[in-house]
């Protein structure tokens, strides 16, 4: 019959996948190694989870001085899944390490999703698709604003897409669980997960357990049912959520309270409005770059990933962005916040081309002859959508959900950080570069080192790094300035030394000047 004709050979079936990750990998690390040889540093935070991976390597907590003295980085959002970057802390002890780790985490999380999509669509197809994937507007932001604990949370994210698509439950809420291990908020994912497994399952029979999974209870092997697996990760997913941000992270915490949300502070320092406030819906919607980030997600998902539940998902992180008052929250350019929604948006399209191909197999297998429900939908959705005995709507589908998503990508490529590579002299080691490695040979081993952004994660690997603007009360060894890294604004110290010791009322002298760094010294 056609449908036995038209499965998609074993041979190479894991090359378009393999070679995904490859390109997505090689990409991303040249840009993270770029970044790292011109002192490029968007922000603090490669720094600060530096100094919790150098805690954890020396297995301690990790107490990031970088956000203050003595902070627990456990109380300023919940990450125990970053204990694992420990060993490739051991390897290699530099912040470009946790780059390439992030890398690659990034990176194969294109492989279940473009093996799937070649099962699909085909070699090239899933090809394509996986190339849009995997250099998609929201991962190339991502590394480009280095090192987050979200990299975790992706490849978790597309296994458990994949999963989605194809039907597998407790797979599903196998990769889903550890999410509340990666960042807090995704408690809520898990919630939308576990609800969007449920609904799939509303009219289907047991999950599919594997047997540890099964109760056997008077004798009987009692299977849950796929809506009660579902309902049951979300209660997990909900109770993860409010006993981190109403237990664990207050108890944490300097200030008592969870920084980010409830009683706590945004992280600029002012206070949080209530979620209750009037206009909720304009401010979800309004200014218009919120809507633009929207319809760049419609278009990942090829606009058909709209009718699946999986798009839901997304819903929790887009619901604490779009009502924040703070805009870098907002954007789709920039940052690392809609990195975890890329394997969301190819899921959701996946899970759709499936459903429909797995209809249109049972319908076709229904006329010709009776099979078993199983081996229907594994027959269905081991075909490619390309093959002739497809009908033309379910092709045209096909087509116009790959074509989409990678019209889109092309459309908007100028504007996301890989176009940066092919700028003449992006990633060249900066004139100013050798002051750099000096002053970081320079100071001792061990030393304390208050520093602007433009050294901070150098310094990292050999001392205990203070920044500028959170060192209140100490008085470190060393202080490093460096006017060009824009912490200062237009008020950078003309004198290291001289402001040093207005700041801590210890005596400093200048011991390093030049290329626009600074190096004072404490004296006595």
């Amino acid at each position: 019959m056609c449908a036995s004709a038209t499965r998609f050979p074993a041979r190479g079936r894991h090359l378009p996948a393999a070679a995904v990750t490859v390109v997505g990998a090689a990409v991303f690390i040249a840009l993270s190694v770029g970044q790292w040889r011109s002192y490029r540093v968007p922000s603090w935070d490669l720094a600060i989870f530096s100094q919790l991976a150098k805690d954890y390597a020396h297995l301690q907590a990790p107490i990031v001085p970088i956000k203050g003295e003595g902070f627990n980085l456990l109380g300023d959002h919940f990450h125990p899944i970053l204990v694992l970057l420990a060993p490739a802390w051991w390897i290699a002890p530099s912040p470009l390490t946790l780059l390439i780790v992030q890398d690659l985490l990034l990176a194969v999380s294109a492989w279940p999703l473009t093996r799937l999509a070649t099962r699909c669509l085909g070699a090239v197809g899933g090809t394509v698709l996986g190339l849009v994937y995997v250099l998609s507007w929201g991962l190339q932001t991502a590394v480009a604003a280095q090192f987050h604990e979200i990299a975790f949370a992706v490849p978790l994210l597309a296994w458990a897409s994949a999963a989605f698509a194809e039907g597998r439950w407790w797979a599903v809420a196998g990769w889903s669980a550890p999410l509340v291990l990666v960042k807090e908020d995704l408690g809520l994912t898990v919630l939308m997960i576990g609800l969007a497994i449920a609904w799939r399952g509303r009219h289907s029979g047991p999950a599919g357990a594997p047997a540890r999974a099964r109760l056997r209870l008077a004798g009987r092997v009692m299977e849950p049912t796929t809506a009660q697996l579902g309902l049951g990760l979300a209660v997990f997913g909900v109770v993860a959520f409010l006993v981190t941000v109403g237990l664990i992270l207050p108890a944490l915490s300097p200030t008592g309270t969870w920084e980010y949300g409830l009683s706590g502070n945004t992280s600029d320092g002012s206070a949080s409005s209530a979620p209750a406030t009037a206009h909720l819906l304009l401010r979800a919607l309004w200014p218009p770059v919120k809507l633009v980030t929207v319809l760049l997600l419609v278009m990942t998902a090829g606009v058909i990933g709209l009718a699946s539940p999986w798009m839901a998902v997304m819903v929790p992180t887009l619901a604490w962005r779009f009502l924040s008052t703070k805009s870098t929250y907002w954007d789709w350019s920039q940052w690392h916040y809609n990195a975890v929604l890329m394997p969301i948006a190819l899921g959701a399209l996946l899970e759709v081309l499936l459903r429909l191909r797995r209809r249109h197999a049972q319908a076709a297998d229904d006329v010709a002859r009776p099979r078993p429900k199983t081996l229907r939908r594994r027959t269905a959705s081991s075909l490619s959508l390309w093959h002739p005995c497809v009908p033309t709507w379910l092709r045209a589908t096909a087509v116009v959900a790959v074509v989409i998503p990678a019209v889109t990508a092309l459309w908007i490529a100028p504007a996301l950080p890989l176009a940066q590579m092919t700028e003449p002299g992006w990633g060249q080691v900066p004139a100013r570069a050798a002051s750099a490695q000096e002053i970081v040979s320079l100071i001792p081993r061990g030393a304390t080192v208050e520093s602007d952004l433009g050294l901070l994660p150098y310094l990292v690997p050999q001392h205990t790094v203070y920044w500028v603007g959170t060192a209140q009360g100490v008085t470190p060894d060393y202080v490093v300035v460096d006017p060009l890294s824009g912490s200062w604004g237009a008020i950078a110290p003309q004198d290291a030394a001289a402001w040093a010791q207005e700041q801590t009322g210890t005596r400093y002298e200048l011991i390093f000047d030049r290329d626009d760094y600074q190096v004072a010294k404490r004296v006595g």
